[in-house]
């Protein structure tokens, strides 16, 4: 392994953005910068599995720790500038401003979101050209080598990934830990391919995440708020098409396998609310994460234990989501992913992750 990676200047960017980041979301915990009334969340709505009355504004933090120590970075101590690493935490951070608006705000159309998050993506892929370009996937490819299609193709791709995490987000920890594991995996490609500013890119990120995840897990003091999860969410889709165009031994096939966890969640639940007639923008408990921790309760009842299933679901569903993925990256490392067995095994593991809701599902009802 390179000795760069043990070098302690580069874990410089892991530590002072965690520290950076654990105090400012301690401070949002303990002092009322911004007014309850916009700024917690009140334990109602059907998709809601906790108690109390929580602030739901932790992904500042996380943002700002983020950014500053790649700022620093950058003006102080960066040789080469990386362009498309700076043009993605800028574009992060505005769609994470936008999410911050909805969690203040409350009740802004679901549609009136969609199309700014929509037009806001598609302008920053104009000006960034950070596209889709090579799937391995021939007929797509021959599509995407027009520009036009490029853009759609990766406009849809991050908006889907924006509300793919944001739905995900619904237990302690859940999805801050898969974003510090989904940035691990590919912190080990970057350092396969001696990519030094991605790799402080992605340990910056890891630290601002662990910093808040102190607070989040296993106790929810505070949580991400849709500014927090559309960040993750767009940080990760955003660094996944670059690393798919820049890296040697990486496409978006291994993206792909890497988060089939949150597409199977957006397919599924798109798909389950159109077949029972309900609203698609509506949100419910009917999340396999909301499903999971009913059972866990019903465990506790049922024999007496006292396991606090919230944390527990966050744990649960993040090894099934990603333990299957990273093994099956693992056995393929070697090598480039070819189209036939990563998609092949999508549709397995889509199949699993619908077995696993319909089973789930069936004890929570019984």
């Amino acid at each position: 392994m390179n000795i760069f990676l043990f070098n302690s200047n580069i874990f410089l960017f892991l530590l002072s953005s965690f520290l950076i980041s654990s105090i400012l979301t301690y401070v949002f915990i303990k002092e009322r910068i911004i007014p309850n009334h916009f700024s917690n969340d009140i334990n109602k709505g059907s998709q809601k599995i906790h108690d109390g009355n929580i602030k739901r504004i932790g992904g500042f933090a996380i943002v700002f720790s983020f950014m500053l120590i790649l700022t620093v970075n950058e003006l102080f101590f960066q040789d080469v500038t990386n362009y498309h690493l700076i043009y993605i935490s800028f574009y992060c951070a505005i769609i994470f401003m936008i999410g911050l608006s909805e969690d203040l705000i409350k009740d802004i159309n679901p549609i009136t979101r969609l199309f700014i998050l929509l037009a806001t993506t598609c302008i920053w892929l104009v000006f960034s050209e950070n596209l889709i370009r090579n799937t391995n996937i021939d007929f797509v490819d021959n599509i995407i080598a027009i520009e036009f299609f490029a853009v759609i193709l990766s406009m849809i791709t991050i908006n889907a990934a924006l509300n793919a995490t944001n739905m995900m987000d619904g237990a302690n920890g859940l999805l801050t830990i898969f974003g510090i594991c989904v940035s691990m995996i590919l912190l080990y490609y970057a350092h396969n391919d001696n990519d030094v500013t991605l790799m402080i890119f992605l340990l910056t990120l890891i630290g601002s995440l662990f910093g808040f995840l102190v607070f989040n897990w296993p106790k929810g003091f505070i949580f991400l708020g849709d500014g927090g999860s559309y960040f993750i969410g767009a940080i990760l889709s955003s660094v996944l098409i670059y690393m798919s165009n820049s890296l040697n031994n990486f496409n978006m096939l291994n993206a792909l396998v890497i988060m089939i966890y949150p597409i199977w969640e957006l397919v599924f639940t798109v798909f389950r609310r159109f077949y029972f007639s309900s609203k698609i923008t509506h949100p419910d408990n009917l999340h396999l994460h909301t499903i999971l921790n009913a059972n866990i309760k019903k465990i506790n009842f049922i024999s007496n234990y006292n396991i606090n299933s919230n944390p527990l679901t966050g744990i649960i569903i993040n090894i099934i989501a990603l333990f299957p993925s990273t093994m099956f990256l693992i056995y393929k490392s070697d090598q480039n992913l070819q189209d036939f067995e990563s998609i092949y095994f999508f549709m397995f593991l889509f199949s699993v992750y619908t077995s696993f809701y319909l089973i789930f599902r069936k004890i929570n009802k019984s």
